[in-house]
């Protein structure tokens, strides 16, 4: 049970829609408090804008995510809420936000950087996580449940070192921005601090509006939060890199969504595996979730390498393949098709 449940008690199902979308505009408001202060602080510093779209920012507009994966494990005790946010935002991330950058700010160029460092280390970690399930399951007696310890949990965050060393280590890392002299670094440090807790009280409604919902609809709460949660948390990183591309930042904002995804799915989560002592997760679930976004990201990748330019046209593609991953998400709700089955989702618990 939530804080919020406590607090405010049994309620119908619409009084939670409403609290959820309370505690969207909270998040979204934080969201961006935080965005904004790290970039000013990180502006006065000097830090490029490599460094900053693809760690910075990146890890500070994942705050949402990282609460989300907190609340569920330390709060509710049900790792399956925060996977599925966290797996359904990496596919908002990589269709949505570059799709709405080309479309809204015209094409985009990318760079060989983007492209062969942080496209590609993001693609393994994708691979990495998939491995960490499928050593998961040698630990068990069955096929369809993976178990996986908090020291896979650490191999995963190390994996997320060796990206920040990338980051600072390369070329990208030197600075190629002025430091901004009139910065007031405790004030934005503190108002910074501010952000997170705002962003905090917000995705304890959304989580637990998630929570209501599948209730409600007697679905699995992993099914809700891979839609409707991830969605949700993920729409203050889409303002990020609309603002960015519109800004003229576009190779900024590709950055910040491989950096996104790369901190949810290396860092986040495994914190949560870690928090938790070690989680079971349906390995018939994760397996078509994780090569989807496998393949996806594939088909990103190769158009941005693609004279290293996403185009309006391909945004548009991209939207589309967010809408075929809705609708098959939507299949499995109603039973039309069942690649999750119910019984493996189902299986995703601390």
């Amino acid at each position: 049970m939530t804080v919020l449940q406590e607090l405010v008690g049994d309620q119908s199902l619409a009084v939670w829609i409403v609290l959820g979308a309370i505690g969207f505009l909270l998040t979204w408001k934080g969201a961006n408090v935080i965005e904004s202060t790290t970039s000013k602080i990180s502006d006065h510093f000097g830090v490029s804008q490599a460094i900053q779209g693809g760690l910075i920012v990146a890890a500070a507009t994942s705050f949402p995510e990282l609460a989300i994966i907190l609340i569920s494990v330390l709060v509710l005790g049900d790792f399956g809420v925060g996977a599925g946010a966290l797996i359904g935002t990496a596919v908002f991330n990589i269709l949505v936000i570059p799709a709405a950058v080309s479309i809204t700010s015209g094409d985009t160029t990318t760079t060989q950087g983007i492209v062969y460092r942080d496209a590609i280390f993001y693609m393994v970690a994708v691979l990495a996580l998939f491995g960490v399930i499928a050593l998961g399951v040698l630990g068990t007696d069955g096929r369809e449940i993976a178990r996986i310890t908090p020291q896979m949990g650490v191999g995963l965050v190390v994996l997320y070192g060796v990206y920040v060393i990338l980051l600072a280590g390369g070329k990208s890392g030197a600075s190629d921005l002025k430091r901004a002299e009139s910065t007031n670094v405790p004030k934005q440090a503190g108002l910074f601090a501010a952000g997170l807790v705002v962003v905090l009280v917000g995705v304890e409604s959304m989580v637990t509006m998630t929570v209501q919902i599948a209730d409600a609809l007697d679905a699995p709460s992993f099914l809700i939060s891979v839609t409707v949660l991830s969605a949700l948390s993920s729409f203050p990183d889409l303002l990020v890199g609309v603002k960015m591309g519109k800004a003229g930042d576009k190779r900024a904002a590709i950055a910040n969504v491989f950096g996104t995804n790369t901190f949810n799915l290396v860092a986040a989560l495994p914190i949560g595996v870690i928090l938790a002592g070690g989680v079971s997760i349906g390995f018939l679930t994760s397996v078509p979730l994780l090569l989807f976004l496998f393949y996806t990201t594939l088909v990103v990748v190769v158009m941005a390498a693609t004279d290293f330019e996403i185009t309006t046209e391909e945004g548009y593609v991209f939207l589309a393949m967010y809408v075929a991953f809705l609708g098959w998400m939507t299949a499995e709700a109603f039973g039309i098709t069942t690649f999750l089955t119910e019984s493996t989702l189902r299986t995703i618990v601390g």
